[in-house]
């Protein structure tokens, strides 16, 4: 079926390079002994929110990702095809899509998959309950808000038809909903339709067995160790030729020694130095790299009144971002002017201010501000108070805690004392994004293909109540930026797209909510014998069912 052009936008094209520390030798598809499990390495935790629409970590989307399946997924060259749905119409004025599920499809326990159970997730992203960063994926649909306000006891603009086909209507045309709605994990509607919306991060026993549909079933996890599955017959691709998968959360001190004794077999080391991939494809051990959907960045706490744009301006001017990309990370990355994937065609090219290394021009924004050194002390006061600000870092990431001392020191230059607070990932969730009480903090934000920033910008995102996670954690209230987020959901026409995102990449550049740090490259590493594995930017677990290791 040939796909309308409206919604291949989340599929532009995304320029890859490929560095092979292995010389570009490919491992051959002939493998006389097959092992029985791949040891796929993580360097964080999952916390065990195994729920694909209340998941917010990347560990715990690691194990959603094989144990759940969506109705249509990515491939490697970053192209929609289909998964649940074997098919999939979008009517001529783009306000209605259906999808016509394969026939047979059932869940891990057995149960049949419908598409009731397709009905049942998109209206738990529009309950009145749902606090997650997802619900911008189905604000458009018809009856939205009736249902979200508790006026309606369903979204009227979801229909089922029979079993295997379900209609959305959308009140108005909404560019991304083809892949947001897509590639959403499909929940059993029988297992979760009793919990209230509200306490499923609470739902302990259901998030410690998770059902889904995915490749893998889901078979134990030992907090801070490992996550076990298991194959999943029915699965819809077919059976997966390795019977266990297992997520091992490795140290990055000590994942290169695994995966040349064997193991690990794949590992992300972005955080390798160029010297060890060498020694790596030694040990017969391929790396390879390619851009990162991922920006690391600085947020501000915009609640804080100290932290006014003067002062934010003085900050990206104070942080030799450039230094820490050529030391960090070797200069494996690129820095960012504006929170957005440079590699994509929504990052602007033109209109940027980039915020060189310029002490001086630092010190003048402050001064703007009204803060100078009166005392001689070295840091800068203003009404008899030093500007001293907390800076929190979850641990974890090698590069993202070194980058803590870097910006202390830079920042010191120019007058401001900043107050290190590493901690870890969970606690600085809920201090950063739960409770709000922070002033600076370190982060990285994964981006999706087709870029719709509404779940992290729009003002309706920032909430200033403790204990309530809101995803504009910056607390960033712009009308400006609402408006250009609306228009750039409405819009179908991919220039106009492309304008109007690069318009609000501007913005963000202007405002400095964050001080955007850099996108470092992926790096994926892999033992000889690995088959069937295509590692690249937004997919990780693409054809997993058909990935094999030999022995």
């Amino acid at each position: 079926m040939k796909k309308r052009e409206v919604l291949l936008l989340s599929i532009a094209a995304v320029s890859f390079f490929w560095f092979s520390s292995a010389g570009g030798k490919e491992v051959s598809a002939k493998i006389a002994e097959k092992s029985d499990q791949i040891t796929y390495a993580i360097s964080a935790a999952p916390v065990g929110k195994f729920n694909p629409l209340i998941a917010d970590t990347q560990y715990d989307e690691y194990v959603n990702g094989l144990v759940y399946a969506s109705m249509l997924c990515l491939n490697a060259k970053i192209e929609l095809e289909p998964a649940l749905a074997e098919k999939y119409e979008v009517s001529k004025d783009s306000t209605i899509i259906t999808f016509t599920l394969r026939k047979g499809l059932t869940f891990h326990d057995g149960k049949p998959l419908s598409a009731e159970d397709v009905k049942f997730t998109l209206e738990s992203l529009a309950s009145p309950q749902y606090d997650g960063e997802l619900q911008s994926y189905v604000q458009s649909i018809k009856g939205f808000k009736a249902f979200n306000e508790g006026k309606a006891a369903e979204v009227s603009g979801i229909a089922v038809k029979n079993a295997t086909t379900v209609e959305i209507t959308f009140s108005e045309p909404y560019a991304p909903a083809l892949i947001n709605i897509g590639t959403l994990g499909i929940l059993p509607k029988h297992i979760w339709k009793d919990v209230p919306v509200n306490e499923w991060a609470k739902a302990a026993e259901l998030l410690s067995k998770p059902v889904g549909c995915g490749p893998y079933r889901f078979e134990s996890f030992t907090s801070g160790s490992y996550v076990k599955l298991t194959a999943f017959d029915a699965y819809y691709g077919g059976k997966p030729k390795t019977a266990n998968f297992i997520l091992k959360v490795v140290n990055e001190a000590t994942v290169q020694a695994e995966l040349i004794n064997g193991t690990v077999d794949i590992a992300d080391v972005s955080a390798i130095k160029n010297a060890d991939a060498k020694q790596l494809a030694a040990k017969g051990v391929t790396v390879v790299r390619y851009p990162n959907s991922k920006v690391q960045y600085m947020g501000f706490n915009l609640r804080d009144a100290r932290l006014d744009r003067n002062v934010r301006t003085a900050i990206a001017y104070g942080i030799d971002r450039q230094a820490i990309v050529n030391g960090l990370i070797e200069g494996n990355g690129v820095v960012l002017d504006t929170p957005m994937v440079p590699s994509l065609w929504s990052y602007p090219k033109s209109g940027l201010t980039h915020y060189t290394f310029d002490v001086q021009k630092a010190k003048d924004y402050l001064k703007k501000a009204g803060y100078q050194d009166t005392n001689g002390d070295g840091f800068v006061d203003k009404d008899g108070k030093n500007l001293q600000l907390t800076l929190t870092i979850p641990k974890g990431d090698k590069i993202r805690e070194q980058t803590g001392p870097i910006i202390q020191s830079d920042l010191k230059k120019i007058g401001i004392d900043i107050v290190l607070e590493p901690m870890d990932f969970n606690a600085t969730m809920q201090k950063v994004v739960g409770n709000h009480e922070f002033e600076l903090y370190l982060m990285g934000n994964t981006l999706d293909p087709d870029p719709d920033p509404t779940p992290y910008w729009y003002s309706t995102q920032a909430t200033d109540e403790k204990g309530s996670f809101g995803w504009n954690i910056a607390a960033f209230r712009s009308k400006q930026a609402d408006e250009l987020l609306d228009l750039n959901r409405k819009q179908l026409n991919m220039a106009d797209r492309k304008a109007t995102l690069q318009k609000f990449g501007i913005l963000l550049n202007q405002e400095l909510p964050w001080v955007p740090l850099y996108a470092a490259d992926i790096a994926k590493a892999y033992r000889s014998g690995v088959t069937g594995y295509t590692p690249n930017t937004f997919v990780d677990f693409y054809d997993v069912q058909n990935w094999e290791v030999a022995k």
